[in-house]
């Protein structure tokens, strides 16, 4: 028998909402499949999922492009210019972008690589980790959950990133946050860390094209 999500009860969307997180946490070939399914399913059929997820300007879309590109700047050059060195030296590794190699000179894979860490990154991340879980999960659990939301989606999204080893997972995780916090304190509203994320990815990825991944 089919269930019908629309007909799900208020008191159970809580479940609804965890359906993608489980893929991000226990992964497999098909994480990635199953977190984008299973998080359009809900949207498609929980409407109340929708307002929180995709409520997109804080309080006009100058302010909102302003502070995401104030933002993503001082994160670039804080993660980049002082923070990644501290976390190589601590964990004594380097964060590992050797998949990012070849972009280095390459106008045509910096340009596709662009693409895809503007629309993807900067974009569908944006939607899925801080519209849905922060922005819906804070609905459904309480405006109180939406720091420690932040956290946990944090380290969930750090995890993500694993594969540049330890220092890049402490170096997203602290990314992920300062994402968090620019979502939270511009009213859960998703074009200031929508830019914020963008600016980060289009300096990183412009370093790497111009300077290589060190």
């Amino acid at each position: 028998m089919l269930i019908n999500l629309r007909k799900i009860p208020s008191k159970f969307h809580w479940l609804v909402w965890l359906a993608p997180l489980i893929p991000l946490i226990w992964v497999t070939d098909l994480t990635g499949l199953f977190w984008l399914g299973f998080t359009v399913l809900a949207l498609i059929f929980v409407e109340a999922s929708r307002k929180p997820t995709f409520a997109l300007v804080h309080r006009s879309y100058l302010v909102s492009i302003g502070i995401g590109l104030v933002a993503g700047l001082v994160l670039a050059l804080i993660g980049n210019g002082l923070l990644e060195p501290w976390v190589e030296r601590l964990t004594g590794s380097k964060i590992d972008l050797s998949q990012f190699a070849n972009i280095e000179g390459n106008l045509g894979k910096y340009f596709g690589l662009l693409v895809l860490g503007l629309v993807f990154g900067g974009i569908v991340e944006e939607v899925f980790f801080r519209g849905y879980f922060i922005g819906w999960g804070s609905k459904i659990f309480g405006e109180k959950w939406s720091l420690p939301l932040v956290v946990l989606i944090s380290f969930v999204f750090g995890y993500g990133h694993l594969y540049q080893g330890i220092s890049g997972f402490i170096v997203s995780v602290f990314c992920s946050i300062v994402f968090g916090l620019v979502y939270v304190f511009s009213g859960r509203k998703l074009l200031p860390v929508i830019m914020t994320h963008m600016t980060y990815n289009f300096i990183g990825i412009t370093q790497i094209y111009l300077y290589g991944v060190g």
